[in-house]
């Protein structure tokens, strides 16, 4: 048994009668295996020759057709997660089928997260490094919201023990220091070491999909500082 379905699986021939027998112009069918092959959900979409669209679900046996596929696809790599089966059949084209799991869709999403990242990679540099610094010596807040429903921003900070950090702070007033400086020298150093770039990936290098998702940048520094560079 195969586990992907062709021109000549039966549920694709099932499809063909079905749209003939309805004098339809496509038929389409859209299922999903969830929840480690035990869940399956499906839909039947209907278009009619002029356009008119209704839904449906598929009988007994052409629905046991399909979940049989699915499971044979899923326990054959276990590890793709969630699976997806897409049919379509048009009145004059050939019909066009589509398996996915949620693993290669992950990797999909990735993939195209990084193709279209772009980020400056020009260090800040000393100069842009020390007004930032001098705002922290003064109190500013210098934060930009991750979770505002947890409350939980990325922050630079100086403490009252004269250190700087950079980290995550909570709306109750917690801190937790990813990196600390003992000086301002030293997060200056660091600060003008560092670009739109470093900042964007440090936290999920793997996962381009959260490049630069709440993260400092070149542009953030000149406001806080009324001052580009």
């Amino acid at each position: 048994m195969s586990s992907f379905p062709t021109e000549d699986s039966d549920i694709v021939r099932w499809l063909r009668a079905e749209r003939e027998a309805r004098g339809l112009a496509r038929i389409e069918l859209s299922a999903s295996l969830k929840h480690q092959g035990e869940l399956l959900d499906d839909t039947l979409l209907f278009t009619a020759p002029d356009g008119a669209l209704t839904f449906g679900s598929l009988p007994e046996a052409p629905r046991a057709q399909v979940q049989g596929l699915m499971r044979w696809h899923h326990a054959s790599a276990p590890g793709l997660g969630d699976i997806a089966l897409s049919i379509v059949c048009d009145t004059h084209a050939a019909p066009r089928i589509q398996m996915t799991d949620a693993a290669s869709r992950e990797h999909d999403a990735k993939e195209q997260a990084r193709a279209e990242a772009h980020f400056d990679s020009r260090k800040y540099g000393r100069a842009l490094a020390q007004r930032v610094a001098e705002l922290l010596d003064a109190g500013a807040d210098l934060s930009i919201t991750v979770d505002p429903r947890e409350g939980v921003s990325r922050a630079l900070w100086r403490s009252a023990d004269g250190t700087y950090a950079q980290g995550l702070r909570y709306i109750q007033g917690d801190s937790k220091p990813k990196r600390t400086f003992a000086s301002r020298d030293e997060f200056s150093r660091w600060l003008a070491e560092q670009s739109d770039e470093s900042l964007a990936k440090e936290d999920s290098l793997d996962d381009p999909r959260m490049w630069g998702v709440a993260t400092f940048n070149r542009e953030f520094f000149a406001r806080k500082t009324g001052r580009r560079s």
